[in-house]
C-alpha cells in the first residue's frame, strides 16, 4: 500500500519541480506585495490543480475515441517528459513574461506548476494506480507547492540560490529517468 502510493506520489512530486519553479517564482513576483503574491500564488495552485484533474478525467476519454492506447501515451508521454527534463537541466527555466491580472493562471498554473511533464506524469499515474492514489498525491503536491513557495523568501534564504538551482538539475535528471523507464514500460506492452 505504502509502495503504491510512493509510484503515484515521487513521479509527480519530481515532475512539479518547485524547487525549480521558486527562484523563477521570486524574480517573477519580487515587485508584489504579500497580499498580490498570495493571491497569484492561490490562483497559481487552482489552476495547477483543475488542469491536471481535467487533462486525466477528459484525456482518457480522448485517448479511447481516438484509438490511443496506454502504451502509446507512455512512449509519447515519456519522450515529452524526457525532452522537458533535458531542456530545463541544459537551459534551466526560461522566463515567461510577468502579466497582470491572470498572472497566477498563466504563467504560473500553466505552464510553471502545470506544464507538460506534470501532465503526461498525471495521466500515467492514474492509469496505472488507483484513482484515489492519485488523487491523494496530486493534493499533497499542490499543499508542498503552496508551502514552498508561500515561504519562498525563507526557503531561498536558508538553503541559498545554487543549492536550489543545483536541486532543481538533479530533479531534471530525476524526472528524465522517469521518463525512460515510461518509454520502457510501453516498449514492453507493445
Amino acid at each position: 500500500m505504502i509502495d503504491t502510493f510512493l509510484l503515484s506520489f515521487i513521479p509527480l512530486f519530481v515532475a512539479f519541480d518547485v524547487l525549480g519553479v521558486l527562484p523563477l517564482y521570486m524574480k517573477l513576483t519580487a515587485s508584489m506585495d504579500h497580499e498580490n503574491r498570495t493571491r497569484h500564488l492561490r490562483d497559481s495552485l487552482l489552476t495547477a490543480f483543475i488542469i491536471s484533474m481535467l487533462f486525466v478525467i477528459v484525456g482518457n476519454r480522448v485517448m479511447t475515441y481516438l484509438g490511443i492506447s496506454m502504451q502509446d501515451f507512455l512512449v509519447a508521454g515519456g519522450i515529452v517528459i524526457f525532452i522537458t527534463a533535458i531542456r530545463d537541466l541544459i537551459q534551466g527555466h526560461g522566463e515567461p513574461a510577468q502579466g497582470n491580472e491572470f498572472f497566477g493562471v498563466v504563467p504560473l498554473g500553466i505552464p510553471l506548476l502545470a506544464g507538460p511533464a506534470v501532465l503526461a506524469t498525471s495521466m500515467i499515474v492514474w492509469s496505472q494506480h488507483p484513482f484515489y492514489y492519485y488523487l491523494i498525491s496530486l493534493v499533497l503536491n499542490i499543499i508542498i507547492c503552496w508551502v514552498v513557495l508561500y515561504f519562498s523568501d525563507f526557503i531561498l534564504k536558508l538553503l541559498g540560490r545554487r543549492i536550489v538551482e543545483a536541486l532543481s538539475r538533479v530533479f531534471s535528471l530525476i524526472i528524465a529517468s522517469i521518463a525512460i523507464m515510461f518509454i520502457r514500460r510501453g516498449i514492453q506492452g507493445f
